[in-house]
């Protein structure tokens, strides 16, 4: 599991209907965009679920994420990914390894920015809307990586509750999203691997 790509993925939503619908899905999603935009960073607690064939799912992992400007860092039971703009650390916790690499050139494809974009890059419709106001947004990008996603938004706080997301080699992935915290207090070692808390750690560095 890619949790850089889980990540990115959280960025993307769904397929095409009717211009009305069109119309409500890009002002729900430009809200969204605004409201990430006036933060500075956000906090993610979740629940993960993959599929290699998009219908098999595996069993739910809790997950905890922070995005801020180009730095991340996703806590996973098997993973870690953490990067501050300028290297990756991907910490595989059964094999005591740190794979250490260089973030990619350019900032457009770090997973904040990739959020902020969604209304610049995505077309987006609404499908559903229940009487409690959450919202089944659709968004599609046929030239992306992540074809399809479907996104369930509470419209009374705009915050992201789940993603169905559509890889363009089959798989898929399932985040249900337990809570949200903005402006949260991180230092830049926040978004850097502490080696010496790990002394047993194997660490190679790929740069």
């Amino acid at each position: 599991m890619k949790t850089r790509n889980f990540l990115i993925g959280l960025a993307i939503i769904l397929t095409a209907s009717t211009l009305k619908a069109q119309n409500s899905a890009d002002a729900l999603v430009r809200t969204f965009v605004n409201q990430l935009k006036s933060h500075k960073n956000l906090e993610l607690v979740f629940d993960y679920q993959f599929s290699p064939d998009g219908k098999n799912l595996s069993e739910a992992q809790k997950g905890h994420a922070w995005l801020q400007e180009e730095a991340y860092k996703v806590e996973l039971a098997e993973q870690q990914n953490i990067s501050d703009g300028k290297s990756i650390w991907t910490y595989l916790v059964d094999e005591e390894e740190v794979m250490v690499s260089n973030a990619s050139e350019g900032t457009d494809n770090t997973p904040l920015k990739l959020l902020t974009s969604l209304d610049e890059n995505y077309a987006a419709t609404v499908s559903k809307m229940d009487s409690n106001g959450l919202c089944t947004v659709e968004l599609a990008n046929p030239k992306g990586i992540y074809k399809r996603i479907t996104l369930k938004i509470n419209t009374k706080t705009t915050e992201i509750k789940s993603a169905d997301i559509y890889v363009e080699d089959g798989s898929k992935m399932v985040i249900n999203v337990k809570e949200v915290k903005f402006d949260q207090k991180l230092d830049d070692k926040f978004f850097t691997f502490d080696a010496k808390a790990y002394p047993k750690v194997d660490i190679i560095d790929m740069r």
